[in-house]
């Protein structure tokens, strides 16, 4: 059986990880790229990382969910990283091939009002899933944070 500082390490580098590179992703690389390349290349290129991003959201996530049932923890902690893998998961697998099927630079010539109105629709769902995700994950670490601190006190008083 793995040691209470081997699941504790896990358990933050996961959530560390995941939290880190969705912010910079959101907050930096997708600035930038939008700024200084074409969009259909800025589009690509943030498409890609998007595929990293959700994997690696969906792993990072039940490590964390494991870590912590390892740890005992039950409910929320548990719960939710659970939830927001299948999250990043089907935004991956069924949103992000509909986004990249309609998106104006994939079809061209041929995109229309409707297929240009079905992108802003499916592109705006994809943001707000990517920003339910990073704000529920920066949620995670604030109810780990006050886990670990309780813990840290009764360990203290006891």
């Amino acid at each position: 059986m793995f040691s209470q500082s081997v699941l504790r390490t896990a358990l933050w580098l996961s959530l560390g990880t995941w939290v880190g590179s969705w912010g910079f992703f959101a907050f930096v690389v997708s600035r930038i790229a939008f700024q200084v390349l074409p969009g259909d290349v800025a589009g690509d290129l943030a498409g890609s990382l998007l595929t990293i991003l959700h994997f690696g959201g969906a792993v990072a996530a039940l490590v964390a969910a494991g870590a912590a049932i390892a740890l005992g923890r039950r409910g929320w902690v548990v719960g939710l990283p659970v939830a927001l893998a299948i999250v990043c998961l089907s935004s991956e697998i069924w949103l992000g091939p509909e986004v990249a099927a309609v998106r104006p630079s994939t079809l061209g010539a041929q995109s229309t009002v409707e297929t240009g109105q079905r992108f802003r629709l499916l592109h705006g769902i994809s943001l707000g899933l990517f920003m339910i995700v990073h704000l529920a994950s920066v949620l995670l670490i604030v109810l780990h944070a006050r886990l670990d601190a309780r813990m840290a006190r009764s360990e203290l008083e006891g």
